[in-house]
């Protein structure tokens, strides 16, 4: 049978007081830290990295509020990656792989919570449609950029694969160079450039460049066409992304 509370007695089964409701000091000292755990002041990086993989205009908001509040974020940024030639008609008629795109990588600090990152995130690169490398080249990947605080930050997209030749004898042809990158000049700012696509050998396969993001294949160059695998058709890139962390 449970008894009343009577001073500090305890009723049955229950502790006497805590020491918390016993000192009016510490329990005030407490109730402090559970409130600052629960609403802490700003942050200096996210908890966890974003990223953006679709093409064309997207936006990030640094958080404004809680405990995700922040003031300072990472940025990776990779352009997209160019599409492989087609083949040709002649049996030496591989065509060259897509260039990759380039990474660039800075530090944008003291940044007001709540603002908006606007990024245009680069397009893979469409494959060759002409059967010979003086017809309808590969198409270049599209840049990845970021406009803030008057700098343009630019990973350039790589560049497209040349397509196979129509007749034998012709020179061996061009794979895609690597895009550019662009816009930082401070100690925070780091550049990669894209790889270069792999030009076709005799009868051999022009292989796209392979990515340089810090995750998955963003911005990965597309194979050519080849003789060897029985592939007409050269494959396209792969598109650029963001990273914020």
């Amino acid at each position: 049978m449970s008894r009343r509370r009577n001073g500090g007695r305890s009723q049955q089964g229950r502790p006497g007081g805590s020491t918390e409701k016993r000192n009016p000091t510490l329990k005030k000292a407490l109730r402090g830290k559970r409130q600052a755990s629960r609403y802490p002041g700003i942050s200096v990086r996210p908890d966890s990295a974003t990223n953006l993989t679709s093409t064309g205009t997207q936006t990030y908001t640094l958080p404004k509020s809680g405990r995700n509040s922040v003031d300072e974020v990472l940025v990776e940024m990779v352009g997209g990656g160019g599409g492989g030639g087609k083949r040709g008609k002649a049996t030496t008629a591989s065509a060259g792989g897509g260039g990759g795109g380039a990474k660039v990588t800075f530090t944008l600090t003291d940044v007001a919570p709540g603002t908006v990152l606007t990024f245009n995130i680069g397009a893979a690169g469409a494959a060759g449609t002409h059967a010979s490398n003086t017809g309808s080249r590969a198409t270049a990947g599209g840049d990845t950029t970021l406009t803030y605080g008057g700098i343009t930050y630019t990973a350039g997209g790589g560049n497209g694969g040349a397509g196979g030749q129509d007749t034998a004898g012709g020179a061996p042809d061009s794979a895609g160079g690597a895009g550019s990158q662009s816009g930082g000049t401070n100690a925070t700012y780091a550049t990669t450039a894209g790889n270069n696509g792999v030009a076709r050998a005799t009868s051999g396969t022009g292989v796209g460049a392979t990515s340089v993001a810090s995750t998955g294949t963003y911005g990965a160059g597309g194979n050519g066409g080849s003789v060897n695998n029985g592939t007409n058709a050269g494959a396209a890139g792969t598109a650029g992304f963001v990273r914020i962390s």
